[in-house]
C-alpha cells in the first residue's frame, strides 16, 4: 500500500498526526489532519523501508502515536492492583525487568494490564520520535471488541498480529475471561489453540460470535474460524478517518488499530 494525497503539505506538519502500527516484518504509517482526513498511508518492510517512508519518518511531526504489540502480558483486578509494587508482577512477564514494565488501566473492564513491549520495536520508534506516545495493541483491540459483545453467550476474539502471531481473547456472558498470544504457522495450529480454550472454559463447539481483526494470512484460517460460529464479525476503527474515494478499494479493516491510535490518550 502506497498512498500520498495531493493535499499532503509539509507546511501543515504542526497540524498533522503521524500514526504508526509497528510490526515484526512490516510497519504501516498514516498521516491525518485535524479533520481526520487521511493524507498518507504507507506500508513497508520494517527492516528495509522504502524511500517514501524514510522521507516521511525524517519529518519533525509534533503529534506521533505508535501502536506496538506486547511481548508479555498479565491482567490484575483494579481493586487489588498496586502501582508501587510493580516488581512483584515481574515474574509473570518474560523479561522480569521492572524498568521495562508498563501498565494500562482498562476502566470498562475493571482491570489493569501489566505488560512488556517488544523492546526492539519500542526502541526503534523511540529513537525515531523520542516524544512519541506509544500504546499496546491489545488495548485498542479490547476497546473495539466491547461494543460487539452481547450480555449472553460466548465471544471468541481472534486478532492476527502478524503472519505467525495471533492474539486470542474470550468474553463469556459479557465478562472478560482471557487474552493470550500464540505462535501460529498453520491453520491447524490456530485450531489447536482454539480447541484448548473451548475445553478450558467448558464451551460448546460453537460460540455465539467470532470477532476477527488484523490481516488474515489466507483462506484456510478463515475456514477454520467458520467452524466455531455462524456469526463472524470484523472489528473496525472508531476514529472514522475520511478516506479518499480513489483508494476505497483497499481493505482498511486490517488497519483498524492503526487508525484508532489517533483516539488513544
Amino acid at each position: 500500500m502506497n498512498y500520498i494525497s495531493e493535499k499532503f503539505n509539509i507546511h501543515f506538519l504542526p497540524e498533522y498526526t503521524l500514526s504508526a502500527k509497528a510490526g515484526f516484518s512490516k510497519d504501516v504509517i498514516a498521516v491525518t489532519d485535524k479533520q481526520l482526513n487521511l493524507n498518507l498511508l504507507l506500508e513497508y518492510d520494517a527492516e528495509n523501508p522504502k524511500l517514501d517512508a524514510t522521507q516521511i519518518l525524517s519529518l519533525p511531526f509534533r503529534y506521533v502515536k505508535v501502536v506496538i504489540p506486547h511481548q508479555s502480558l498479565t491482567f490484575i483486578p483494579k481493586e487489588v492492583f498496586q502501582e508501587d509494587r510493580l516488581s512483584e508482577y515481574a515474574p509473570y512477564l518474560v523479561e522480569h525487568v521492572p524498568n521495562h514494565i508498563h501498565t494500562y488501566e482498562m476502566k470498562n473492564l475493571g482491570i489493569v494490564a501489566v505488560f512488556e513491549y517488544d523492546l526492539i520495536l519500542y526502541n526503534r520508534w523511540k529513537a525515531l520520535f523520542p516524544d512519541a506516545e506509544i500504546f499496546p495493541e491489545f488495548c485498542i483491540i479490547l476497546d473495539q471488541a466491547q461494543d460487539l459483545v452481547p450480555i449472553r453467550g460466548s465471544v471468541l476474539g481472534v486478532h492476527f498480529v502478524s503472519d505467525h502471531l495471533v492474539d486470542l481473547y474470550l468474553f463469556q456472558n459479557g465478562q472478560f475471561m482471557l487474552y493470550n498470544s500464540f505462535d501460529v504457522h498453520f491453520a491447524d495450529d490456530l485450531n489447536y489453540y482454539i480447541l484448548n480454550i473451548i475445553q478450558q472454559f467448558s464451551l460448546t463447539d460453537q460460540v455465539s460470535k467470532v470477532l476477527v481483526s488484523g490481516e488474515i494470512p489466507n483462506d484456510t484460517y478463515r475456514k477454520c474460524l467458520e467452524r466455531y460460529s455462524t456469526t463472524i464479525a470484523h472489528l473496525e476503527s472508531k476514529s472514522k478517518a475520511h478516506i479518499n474515494k480513489d483508494i476505497e478499494g483497499i481493505n482498511f479493516k486490517k488497519y483498524n488499530t492503526l487508525f484508532d491510535a489517533i483516539l488513544c490518550e
